[in-house]
């Protein structure tokens, strides 16, 4: 299967935390494509050499500008389109792995010392950089969202 099919599962994912966050029916599909298009651009980050990190931010960014832009056009509030969409790009797997490391320590007591102690090491090692890179994706995840409202001048019309 080609990778930049893999883009479009971000869609089902937006669409079904739109309806748990009782999102209008007329912004689903909007919430669906804003979430595709965030998912695409960290993807494209990524492919062309880029960290997680900044892939999360650039994506972000893209759902809140787009965010933004839909919601005037559609007199709504921008949160309606970006926390959905921004929701499958929370990074799961590193919190995971997190978890998995500390929880891997408490397990260490029926190896020797000197193993237990190395292999301790190593979990927690492991543990801390996932932890680190999780949340510095939600803090990226989230300064991209918000950064339309920060840097972009309002004007009421």
């Amino acid at each position: 299967m080609n990778a930049w099919l893999l883009e479009l599962w971000a869609a089902p994912a937006a669409l079904g935390f739109a309806l748990l966050f009782n999102v209008p029916p007329r912004s689903l599909v909007a919430c669906c494509t804003l979430a595709v298009l965030g998912h695409a651009s960290r993807k494209a980050v990524v492919d062309l050499g880029g960290d997680i990190v900044l892939g999360t931010l650039i994506g972000g960014v893209v759902i809140g500008i787009t965010a933004e832009w839909w919601a005037k056009r559609h007199h709504m509030i921008p949160t309606v389109y970006s926390i959905s969409a921004a929701i499958p790009m929370v990074p799961g797997t590193f919190m995971y792995k997190a978890v998995q490391g500390l929880l891997g320590i408490a397990t260490l007591s029926r190896l020797p010392a000197g193993m237990a102690q190395d292999s301790a090491q190593q979990l927690l090692t492991d543990a801390s950089i996932n932890a680190v890179k999780a949340s510095m994706i939600l803090m990226a995840l989230a300064f991209g969202i918000a950064a339309p409202i920060l840097f972009l001048p309002h004007r009421r019309d």
